[in-house]
């Protein structure tokens, strides 16, 4: 995780040019038990540039891993 989070903060800070700390210390690990909270999960990771003010809506983030998936 140390070697990821390494490698895609550089990445990131280059892309937004800025500099300095870019991932919080926690992680979070979880056992995904149904479709419903899968669901849930992805529409988290989907919709965290639109919290952050990075895109209007979550088909907007050009870096989305899923451009085309149904967000109900």
């Amino acid at each position: 995780m140390h070697s990821l989070k390494g490698f895609t903060a550089t990445q990131a800070n280059r892309v937004l040019r800025r500099k300095g700390e870019f991932w919080g210390h926690e992680s979070y690990d979880h056992f995904v038990r149904n479709e419903n909270e899968l669901g849930r999960i992805i529409r988290y990771v989907l919709n965290n540039p639109v919290k952050a003010g990075l895109a209007a809506r979550w088909q907007d983030w050009p870096w989305s891993y899923s451009r085309y998936w149904t967000a109900e």
